[in-house]
């Protein structure tokens, strides 16, 4: 089991010099885009109007999602399962995004609208919260369902040529980057791989252990990890943004895969066109739909780690896929001053902002990486 680490993860350009990320919480401004009417959910028949579901517009500064959760429930008097939300968000960061409380209490959030501090260690980035908004609704917010999220990033420092720079920027705009998953799923050090390969040999080994809430964490992290490992090769060799015979595709910004047809003649246009996207595995119990030679490759890349993929499928953590490219959706930037750089972007849930930021820069991260993720659907 051992070996499976957060791998280095190759970029097709080489970086065009290094940049300072996070020097202050604002510098990593986060805006949750649900796609849909809060209390509505993804789908139109999904139900609105008043019920005992306490939808919250969340504005926070130096916490994660969890610690907000945590804060609400404590605030509302409800239990912490009775708080939930769509995906997770990194601490050192200025983040917007929805929470919703069961909650039969009368009225709205009881606090009013300015910063609220909870209850911890009185320091000069104490974590901030305030509530921008609410409103009762139906349904509950479930996890990974909103469309994605909008970053607004400062990166210091930027020690690299201007030109380049913003030639790169261009690119990025129209080919989209690998779409690996970021530093923030694996946690400092790898941990949560770590936490991850112990949990599945307990299994394994059929120890009975207590089971921890952060379990689907952790073997989430094992899978990202392989995940990553099979993108990279396709980056070093080329075929992140091409098709392989028995390749499997999504349209973007969709969860639904489907083989792709040798016959089908418009599936190489609308892949450079960004409509769909090659995918990798995310191992689990199931089929994998991957076949020829696409298969013959994963299967090859996976070998090292086959007892984990077995693992995993026994543990029934469902077979999934995932896109190998990640579009950067209305990206923009400017120079504000002659080292700083300032980037907007939108990405779909479950992608990570460092995906793009890494094919500009070496980052030097102002502070340790956080567990919590860049963006959602964690």
């Amino acid at each position: 089991m051992a070996g499976l680490t957060a791998s280095t993860c190759p970029s097709p350009w080489p970086v065009l010099g290094t940049a300072i990320l996070k020097q202050c919480a604002d510098d990593f401004v986060v805006d949750e885009q649900l796609g849909f009417e809060p209390g509505t959910g993804p789908s139109p028949d999904s139900g609105s109007g008043p019920g005992e579901h306490l939808w919250l517009w969340v504005e926070k500064r130096h916490l994660n999602t969890d610690q907000v959760a945590l804060e609400l429930a404590r605030v509302l008097d409800v239990a912490r399962d009775a708080v939930s939300f769509s995906g997770l968000k990194d601490r050192r960061a200025l983040t917007r995004q929805w929470f919703s409380v069961h909650w039969h209490g009368d009225g709205a959030w009881p606090l009013g609208e300015g910063w609220q501090t909870p209850a911890g260690p009185d320091t000069a980035d104490a974590g901030v919260y305030r509530v921008l908004a609410c409103q009762r609704c139906q349904r509950k917010l479930r996890r990974g369902v909103h469309a994605g999220n909008r970053f607004e990033i400062t990166l210091r420092q930027v020690n690299a040529d201007r030109a380049a720079v913003d030639a790169r920027l261009q690119i990025l705009a129209t080919s989209g980057v690998p779409n690996y998953f970021g530093p923030q799923r694996f946690g400092h050090d790898g941990r949560n791989i770590a936490r991850g390969l112990a949990l599945l040999a307990d299994r394994r080994a059929g120890r009975r252990r207590r089971r921890d809430t952060r379990d689907s964490l952790w073997l989430s992290a094992v899978r990202s990890a392989l995940f990553n490992q099979v993108l990279a090769a396709r980056v070093q060799d080329g075929s992140w943004q091409s098709l392989l015979p028995g390749d499997v595709l999504q349209l973007d910004g969709r969860s639904a895969v489907f083989r792709a047809e040798a016959d089908d003649a418009a599936v190489p246009s609308r892949l450079a066109a960004g409509e769909l996207h090659v995918t990798g595995p995310l191992p689990g119990d199931g089929d994998a739909l991957v076949g020829e030679r696409a298969a013959e490759l994963e299967a090859r890349l996976l070998a090292p780690w086959a007892d984990i993929v077995s693992d995993l499928a026994a543990a029934r953590v469902p077979v999934m896929r995932r896109a190998l490219r990640l579009r950067v959706q209305d990206l923009s930037w400017q120079w504000p001053e002659k080292d700083v750089l300032s980037l907007g972007f939108t990405l779909t849930s479950g992608a990570f902002a460092t995906s793009v930021l890494s094919t500009l820069f070496d980052l030097e991260n102002a502070h340790e990486p956080e567990s919590a993720a860049l963006s959602a659907k964690q």
